[in-house]
């Protein structure tokens, strides 16, 4: 049975009405890796988010998760921290009484090869789009999302955001990078989370990111991704979206990344001008060596006019155009995944939508803005509390954050297009499931 198998399918059975073993919560592990082919010295993080009625879940690297009972809560915990199968049993034995010893064992060994499996150097960016519903982070009784998107601030302040974000259970961040951002601050922002032993991206323009030796010492700070906006291959339709010269220093920075052993990641907007070249875009990125992809669509009601719309896709052309994305990326053998669609703002340039880029970095995540408000990932620009001020499962059960579960947790597939990974979350017709208001950072 392959890895990927047993992280779709790994339910470990339990008693209907199991305690709670370990108390909820993140816990957070270094490992080295394990596999023949390994350098001396690489690890793997380990992240094992327990949930207030003992089940949970197992990220590596926050690319792979796996869904956890009770008792497989107790096993892997207690192998991360070192304990011997032995004791594992007994403990299994003490907290979990009925259950077959052959049956214990049996699972013993799953999750411990799930953890062996999993202990190799990998790509540190998450793809987990909502296919699998087992990887939701909205289903009923589970504590928070997995990750959160944070416009940069000052480390001072940044450091109270992070410090709340773990302590709420949420293991990975994603520092958005505005025009002319503080290399100094961003490299702090990333010392930060990873002192706490979260996983740690960056998000920003090329020309943004570019800055003297900002990669390198990020790379030293150990940010674990960089994702970089690339609209198209062609460099006068790149750099209109994104800036002059925008083009080369994306093209620059995406080699230096893998360079510098950081997971490279090429954010594509989708509009009218970047949909018609999206396989030469992505031939000229695979040339790159990228293989990590996230895709965000700019999509306009079907009523607004041209003028307004200037090149946004419109609602009733988003199926079609997400299907043409998913068969260009499963031909092409690359990992993405899909980021909420933004509506169109005509207030402002469509190149200022795409600088600004999305909300959040997919569904499994969420916006923390600078003064601490938490926003969800789609529907109207609406906090759901301060993560400053206000207690996390007050946030969590806001009616923002509840308004938004009902959305995603309704059936959205149809016969029209039964397959697509788009439509797992909201059918992408639908503006009432697209990021309304304020995008990404400037």
């Amino acid at each position: 049975m392959t890895i990927k198998t047993i992280l779709k399918k790994l339910f470990i059975p339990q008693p209907p009405a199991a305690p709670e073993v370990v108390p909820s919560g993140l816990y957070h592990y270094m490992r080295e890796a394990g596999s023949a082919s390994s350098e001396p010295g690489t690890y793997t993080r380990f992240h094992l988010r327990v949930e207030p009625d003992g089940r949970g879940m197992l990220l590596a690297n926050a690319t792979a998760a796996a869904r956890l009972s009770p008792s497989g809560v107790l096993m892997a915990k207690e192998l991360l921290d070192g304990a011997s199968p032995e004791k594992v049993l007994a403990d299994l034995k003490a907290s979990f009484r009925g259950a077959p010893l052959e049956v214990m064992q049996y699972d013993l060994e799953r999750v411990a090869g799930l953890i062996n499996g999993l202990a190799a150097p990998g790509d540190n960016y998450p793809i987990l789009n909502f296919e699998d519903p087992d990887l939701s982070p909205y289903e009923a009784r589970l504590m928070a999302p997995l990750q959160a998107d944070v416009p940069l601030v000052e480390p001072e302040q940044l450091a109270l955001i992070l410090d709340r974000l773990w302590a709420a259970g949420i293991p990975h961040v994603t520092f958005l990078a505005p025009e002319n951002a503080n290399p100094t601050h961003l490299v702090r922002a990333v010392e930060r989370a990873e002192d706490l032993g979260m996983i740690a991206g960056v998000r920003g323009r090329a020309t943004d990111l570019s800055q003297g030796n900002l990669l390198r010492e990020l790379a030293l700070a150990g940010v674990d991704h960089v994702t970089v906006p690339y609209a198209s291959a062609g460099p006068a339709v790149h750099d209109a979206f994104l800036g002059l010269g925008d083009h080369a220093a994306a093209e620059t920075l995406l080699v230096a990344i893998q360079e510098n052993e950081v997971a490279a990641v090429a954010e594509v907007p989708l509009v009218e001008e970047t949909l018609a070249g999206l396989r030469q875009t992505l031939n000229a990125l695979l040339a790159l060596g990228i293989h990590n992809y996230s895709f965000f669509a700019i999509a306009a009601l079907n009523d607004m006019s041209e003028a307004q719309r200037a090149g946004a896709l419109t609602a009733s052309a988003m199926p079609q155009a997400a299907s043409r994305v998913e068969e260009l990326s499963n031909d092409m053998d690359v990992r993405f995944i899909w980021q909420p669609p933004v509506q169109r703002d005509p207030a402002i340039s469509l190149a200022v939508q795409v600088q600004r880029g999305p909300r959040a970095s997919g569904d499994v995540s969420m916006r923390v803005e600078p003064d601490g408000a938490v926003i969800p990932p789609r529907g109207p620009y609406r906090s759901a509390g301060n993560l400053l001020a206000d207690e996390w499962p007050n946030i969590w059960n806001d009616d923002a954050f509840l308004h938004y579960r009902e959305r995603v947790e309704r059936p959205t597939r149809c016969d029209e297009c039964p397959d697509l990974a788009i439509c797992a979350v909201d059918c992408p017709r639908k503006p009432a499931g697209w990021s309304q208001g304020v995008g990404g950072v400037l």
